[in-house]
């Protein structure tokens, strides 16, 4: 779609599997330690059943499947930021439930803005991601910049 397209409320979703080889793909590039990735016993103690997917993974994802969307696979687009969201309290990600490799997640995607900006557009996405039906993560005000 064009910038144009895209209307305030707008909602589009998609559903993803996050698999063990992505976790490991994931932790192999992002470079991240983590005791109770590392120690399985630990993990277990700490009510921690099976590879739980790190927050910043879940979220890549599903900017990775909003990405392959038909309404934005031709769209010219970057991540321009990650703002707060004033409606509530300046936050902008809330990590609400665990995700292990293997869960099946839906992602709600709303557009909650637009501006044009020096020949831009810049769309504001809010993502709302679910695991069985549950809530696992809200990320607001992620901003997006496309070729007018």
């Amino acid at each position: 779609m064009k910038f144009g397209e895209f209307a305030v409320g707008q909602e589009f979703s998609a559903s993803t599997t996050i698999s063990e080889a992505d976790f490991n793909a994931y932790i192999s590039f992002a470079r991240t330690r983590n005791v109770l990735h590392e120690n399985r016993e630990l993990a277990e103690k700490e009510g921690i059943k099976g590879t739980l997917v790190p927050g910043r993974a879940v979220i890549a994802r599903a900017e990775g499947e909003m990405t392959r969307l038909p309404a934005f696979s031709d769209c010219m687009m970057l991540l321009y930021g990650m703002d707060g969201d004033p409606e509530w309290a300046g936050r902008q990600t809330r990590f609400l439930g665990e995700v292990y490799a293997g869960d099946t997640l839906d992602v709600r995607y709303r557009i909650a803005s637009k501006k044009e900006e020096k020949g831009y557009g810049i769309l504001r996405v809010d993502y709302e991601i679910s695991r069985s039906g549950k809530t696992v993560v809200v990320s607001r005000g992620n901003l997006y910049r496309i070729k007018i």
